[in-house]
């Protein structure tokens, strides 16, 4: 059950969160980060894998897909 929102996590783990996000989708580590403590979605990190909703994932990406074409 997802109970941990972005900003509550440990700085390991919002290290490891923006990491696997950007490698996952391609965008700057930069980008991500800033989108995440912008949106600040629940998630958790469980056995090395970042768990989170699929329709906050979703959210995310196209947050990210904004910031990158106003980044330009």
């Amino acid at each position: 059950m997802l109970n941990t929102y972005y900003k509550n996590l440990t700085k390991e783990n919002k290290r490891f969160a923006i990491h696997r996000i950007a490698s996952k989708t391609d965008f700057t580590e930069e980008t991500v980060k800033k989108v995440l403590q912008r949106y600040n979605p629940l998630m958790e990190i469980q056995e090395n894998r970042i768990v989170i909703n699929r329709n906050s994932y979703h959210k995310l990406v196209r947050e990210l897909y904004k910031e990158n074409i106003l980044s330009k």
